[in-house]
């Protein structure tokens, strides 16, 4: 039974904000509608922070069209949400996110054609996956009716290289087919690492050294250089390093204001030269590092990942005694990103905000928990390259500008 408008748009707001505690989605990715009518729907406006968000900021919409007569401009996925109610007369919430394991399951392009009996009562039989298009055009929106109208028994879909549809009767129900899905799919993943490695039991530690071992990359190592985390103030940056270690670093000369300064602090004015950034950040998340160890640039699996950390993510190596080289090495290898892998040692992300370290801090480690689970399904697929530029322009041009206001 559809909601009450006030209702509905509550609703939509508490949606939200679970889903960022949840981690199904991060900043403004994703979206989420409620029915309020046979022919309306409310749902999440675009570009707006879930956690400040009010109910008068969702926006109501017509099922037919997807006219609205708000100031405020709807999700620009409200075609999909649209299509849903169309076709599916007993929906009356539906979740858009960009959850992790369902993501990485749907870069494969492979349905999950036998869901475990654990998970069946929820997502029934099968998942299926709807043919990558660019996100927020009508070519995705097409693909994604007709996984929905192929399959009208089904009320979660993947949808390739992008992220996940969820449909419910209820708000409760919504959660609950996308909190089973994201369950159903990492133990998908789990199982396939057991299939391919013939390890007798499954461990991250086991997962990380084994993509390591099949590229000829050898395992983890023992431990990884510091190269710091720093903020920018006008001619000065604060470099926090070796566990909580804090000194000012002048930009001009490299030089430490009142101690000297470590090696690592090359690599941080090398990039501060080079790029308009206020904030670098060192992430080694051991997914991060795994990757990081093959010493290869990094191709996009995920369309988000794309659009906030850049078409390509290059990779190169620290060598302490080398250090300036290296340090102008890896600022030039970052140009033109907001992130860096550095050989054996994890990656360096460039921002101008808390939101953007906590944002491309997920998407890196997203992104490179992708290309291990994906490379043991042995199911490589990428972003195509000219939608990649494509993105990545739109949400240096738009995107990036309006959620930092």
């Amino acid at each position: 039974m559809a909601y009450e408008v006030e209702e509905a748009k509550k609703l939509v707001v508490e949606a939200g904000k679970k889903l960022l505690e949840t981690g199904l989605i991060a900043r403004t990715w994703g979206n989420v509608s409620a029915r309020i009518s046979d022919t309306q729907f409310v749902i999440t406006p675009s570009g707006r922070a879930y956690d400040t968000l009010t109910p008068d900021e969702v926006v109501v919409v017509n099922i037919d069209d997807c006219t609205y007569e708000s100031d405020i401009k709807p999700s620009s996925e409200k075609g999909i949400h649209a299509d849903a109610y169309k076709h599916h007369p007993l929906v009356n919430f539906v979740i858009h996110t960009h959850q992790k394991a369902a993501t990485i399951v749907s870069i494969t392009g492979m349905e999950i054609r036998n869901v475990y009996n654990e998970f069946k009562p929820v997502l029934g039989d099968y998942i299926p996956v709807a043919k990558y298009a660019m996100s927020t055009t009508n070519l995705l929106r097409k693909n994604v009716e007709k996984c929905m109208m192929m399959n009208p028994n089904c009320r979660a879909f993947m949808l390739m290289h992008h992220g996940t549809l969820c449909l419910g009767d209820s708000y409760e129900g919504a959660f609950e087919v996308a909190d089973t899905l994201e369950k159903c799919c990492e133990k998908v993943i789990k199982d396939n690492f057991l299939r391919h490695s013939w390890a007798k039991e499954y461990s991250d530690e086991a997962r990380r050294n084994y993509f390591l071992e099949k590229a000829d990359a050898g395992k983890m190592p023992k431990s990884i250089c510091d190269l710091g985390s720093s903020v920018r103030n006008g001619s000065v940056f604060t470099l926090t390093y070796d566990g909580g270690k804090k000194i000012d670093v002048d930009l001009t000369t490299g030089l430490g204001v009142n101690s000297i300064a470590p090696k690592c602090a090359k690599i941080h004015k090398a990039i501060y030269d080079t790029q308009n950034c206020a904030m670098i950040k060192h992430l080694t998340a051991s997914d991060i590092v795994a990757v990081s160890c093959l010493g290869e640039k990094m191709l996009p699996m995920i369309d988000d990942f794309a659009q906030i950390v850049g078409v390509d993510v290059n990779n190169e190596a620290w060598i302490d005694g080398d250090t300036d080289a290296c340090a102008t090495a890896i600022a030039k290898a970052a140009d033109g990103r907001n992130a860096v892998l550095v050989q054996g040692n994890g990656a360096l992300v460039t921002g101008n905000s808390d939101g953007d370290m906590q944002a491309l801090s997920l998407i890196m480690e997203k992104g490179c928990e992708a290309q291990i689970d994906v490379d043991i399904f042995n199911r490589p697929h990428y972003v195509p390259k000219a939608e990649c530029f494509l993105m990545r322009t739109v949400y240096l041009a738009k995107y990036s500008k309006q959620i930092n206001k």
